[in-house]
């Protein structure tokens, strides 16, 4: 079978095989068994380097498919050589692999997935793309969670459904939103969110991942949105 596939993750097995982690446009996440492609006269290993995508055959037999062959379509070199892009990219991966489901088809994840690879290895190739790389990481990580069904409210206060207004709003895991300073009062296990964090999860829902590359952020900021995406991200999972 012939898959449009992302390597994700991979791992030695045996003596010369490797097994490969891939997302695949047409099944989900899967998992492959690359044999002997550890070896030193092996051809194939240079097509299916982690955050390539790729072409990939597959055959099926019992268990484990093993892989025939493969053809690197992209593989952000830029992106690679860019360690501050680079290391942003393994941990949005981290996430993304934690949330999906084995060989469960999602189009949309894959071409956010896609997408965001896309973007970050152009800003990489800019030369001058390190301030935007977290807007677009956090973008594409606020985005995927709310396609897989845990998207944040951020209009409306999710105790007493009012709108909300700029000023002492918390989030709440537990709620899955964000609360008013009123009904903060009735819940633990708030953190604080400011009102340029709440605009910006805003944009997010609204906007491509490459609009997010536009973005102006602040330290700050970005440091408020990892807060509250890891708050949500462990609650959940």
């Amino acid at each position: 079978m012939k898959y449009s596939g992302i390597i994700i993750g991979k791992r030695d097995v045996r003596e010369v095989d490797r097994l490969y982690v891939v997302y695949t446009l047409e099944q989900g996440r899967l998992s492959m068994l690359g044999k002997g492609v550890r070896k030193a006269s092996a051809k194939l290993a240079g097509n299916l380097e982690t955050l390539s995508h790729v072409e990939i055959y597959m055959s099926k037999g019992r268990g484990q498919g093993n892989i025939t062959g493969a053809i690197a379509l992209d593989s952000f070199l830029s992106l690679k050589a860019d360690f501050s892009a680079l290391g942003r990219v393994f941990y949005a991966v981290s996430y993304f692999n934690k949330f999906i489901t084995q060989e469960e088809k999602d189009e949309k994840s894959f071409e956010f997935l896609l997408e965001y690879l896309r973007v970050m290895d152009a800003l990489a190739a800019s030369g001058k793309g390190e301030r935007k790389y977290d807007a677009v990481t956090f973008g594409f990580l606020f985005k995927f969670l709310e396609n897989v069904g845990y998207g944040i409210d951020a209009n409306f206060c999710s105790v007493c459904e009012g709108k909300i207004t700029g000023g002492g709003n918390y989030f709440s895991a537990k709620r899955g939103g964000i609360i008013c300073g009123n009904c903060r009062r009735q819940e633990g296990g708030t953190v604080r969110i400011d009102d340029h964090s709440v605009k910006l999860i805003r944009i997010f829902y609204k906007n491509r991942i490459a609009s997010l590359s536009k973005l102006e952020v602040s330290r700050r900021d970005i440091s408020n949105l990892k807060i509250v995406f890891q708050e949500f991200a462990n609650w959940i999972k």
